[in-house]
């Protein structure tokens, strides 16, 4: 029996192909863009391991990602712009799941992947509104909300953009002079909390400790090496502004890099239902940074 993992080119749904691969003698990853550089890098890591893509660009594609699959995941995917496409992508998946006898369906709801752009309204009420039709359309839909992710396999795209800045001598984005508050949760907090998620439940997880915005930049510019590169500022409080601005901010800015600025708007720490056990600095130990591949943030969609 296959794995589909809808939204599944993203850093979060491909950790979840990789971490669960053993598992299932097909993987099916799902996307409206799947055919990437870190998706192929993906299945040359996996070998032998199938993974059947599926571009998700007609409603066929999707049912045939979900056809005789034994449990479906959703990740919220990586595209920030046109809220309704993103949102009805879940509602559709939820429907055709449920039509299609899909005996269990989940959903991973990363902080930092739900689209904070208010042009097609509220954010936080179409994602409600959302989840809300696709649980009455498949009542035992599990959801796993997560705080920012960190770790060596699957790493918060803000994370990863202040560590592509600082390792190259530039600061990262920054706003409200760093006091905006998160409760990073680690990659495998997370798959533990996954593999214990129960059909109907819904939870809500973060890491052990409320840190801000100044604190993680601390400890990344530690482990990166970089403790002479000066954060914040008069340019910086001006790149912010701009870049979550919803008239000019498309004019300088790709998307997820506005994504970036309004993650840092206000503090992100809803209550959790679960709390992890790893911490940051555990994790990010001082001049422990290792290049990874550096992401095109000038893209639309990243790789």
């Amino acid at each position: 029996m296959a794995l589909t993992v809808i939204g599944g080119s993203n850093f979060v749904g491909r950790f979840l192909l990789s971490s669960l691969a053993s598992s299932y003698p097909e993987l099916r990853l799902g996307d409206m863009y799947p055919y990437r550089s870190s998706v192929y890098r993906l299945q040359e890591a996996l070998g032998s391991v199938k993974v059947t893509k599926h571009a998700l660009s007609h409603p066929t594609s999707l049912k045939l990602a979900l056809a005789g699959a034994s449990h479906a995941v959703v990740v919220t995917h990586d595209y920030f712009k046109l809220a309704h496409s993103k949102n009805f992508l879940l509602e559709k998946t939820a429907f055709m799941a449920k039509d299609l006898g899909v005996p269990k369906l989940t959903v991973v709801a990363p902080l930092e992947l739900t689209q904070l752009n208010p042009l097609d309204g509220d954010p936080a009420k179409l994602v409600s509104a959302s989840e809300a039709k696709a649980k009455s359309h498949y009542p035992g839909l599990s959801i796993l909300r997560t705080n920012l992710i960190f770790g060596q396999n699957c790493q918060s795209l803000l994370i990863q953009h202040a560590l592509d800045r600082l390792c190259i001598g530039k600061a990262p984005v920054y706003a409200r002079d760093g006091i905006s508050k998160f409760q990073p949760v680690h990659e495998s907090d997370l798959l533990s909390a996954f593999l214990a998620l129960q059909p109907g439940q819904d939870v809500t997880l973060a890491g052990p400790e409320v840190l801000s915005w100044a604190e993680v930049v601390a400890v990344l510019k530690k482990h990166a090496n970089a403790a002479d590169v000066s954060v914040g500022g008069a340019l910086e409080s001006l790149r912010s502004a701009i870049a979550t601005n919803s008239l000019i901010g498309d004019l300088l800015w790709p998307s997820q890099l506005q994504q970036l600025y309004r993650l840092l708007e206000k503090d992100q720490v809803p209550a959790p239902t679960k709390t992890g056990v790893k911490k940051l600095a555990e994790v990010y130990t001082p001049n422990a940074y290792a290049p990874v591949l550096p992401k095109a943030w000038h893209r639309v969609i990243l790789d």
